[in-house]
């Protein structure tokens, strides 16, 4: 069976900053969507460079067909260096979903990806190993008609931090906000505009960092029949 990945993404921007350093990259082709999370180091315009790059790259080459030490190498070689703290840094996430519901994702640094399946979260098998001194988390598993997996930066379980909670909002109270949030058939761009919003109400209307959340749902594709 072949199916229909759909995804959607929002954003919010640290407070005070005019860019956000996270960007959200989406490749479609005959076969499969890549969706790709990138937390470029810091916040403003430097962040939202490093965040586009890297974004982008990866997008770019995963989609041509190179593997990820090829991509991960590729960012090391072409981020541009910070001159305050003398690194070139981008925290990303991967998401690669085949038409025939065999799904790869890749982790650096970023919180950990939630894979939801009727309603309920599913723990994935991960292989950790190191490519250009980067621990990279890979996970290889097949998708079924209504899982949804949402990626997001850390903005979102840093929420609330110094205001409405000291710790911020644990990656578990995420967790359950996402499974009650799904009890209500939603789509993935409203999955990902509620959960923003959420962290913009934690945040009381100032971000103290950027914010993304990103979700792909699997579904079973429909045949639509236009007369004109």
């Amino acid at each position: 069976m072949s199916y229909y990945i759909e995804t959607g993404y929002d954003s919010l921007t640290k407070y005070g900053e005019e860019l956000c350093g996270d960007k959200v990259e989406v490749v479609r082709n005959n076969d499969s969507v890549i969706i790709v999370l990138a937390d470029g180091l810091g916040s403003g315009v430097k962040a939202n460079i490093l965040a586009t790059l890297t974004s982008k790259i990866i997008g770019t080459m995963l989609n041509e067909g190179a593997d990820i030490d090829d991509c991960v190498e590729t960012i090391a070689n072409t981020l541009p260096v910070c001159r305050e703290r003398g690194i070139a840094y981008s925290t990303f996430t991967i998401l690669k979903i085949c038409n025939s519901g065999e799904a790869y994702l890749a982790e650096f640094d970023n919180p950990e990806v939630m894979f939801i399946r009727k309603g309920k979260p599913v723990s994935l098998e991960k292989t950790v190993r190191t490519v250009k001194d980067k621990k990279i988390s890979e996970s290889r598993f097949t998708v079924a008609p209504e899982d949804m997996l949402i990626l997001f930066s850390d903005g979102v379980v840093h929420a609330g931090v110094g205001r409405l909670l000291n710790l911020g909002w644990q990656y578990e109270n995420v967790q359950e906000y996402i499974q009650n949030a799904m009890r209500s058939s939603l789509t993935s761009l409203a999955l990902s505009r509620q959960l923003v919003s959420a962290c913009d109400s934690l945040y009381l209307q100032r971000p103290g960092d950027d914010t993304t959340v990103a979700a792909a749902r699997v579904l079973k594709p429909v045949e639509v029949r236009v007369l004109v």
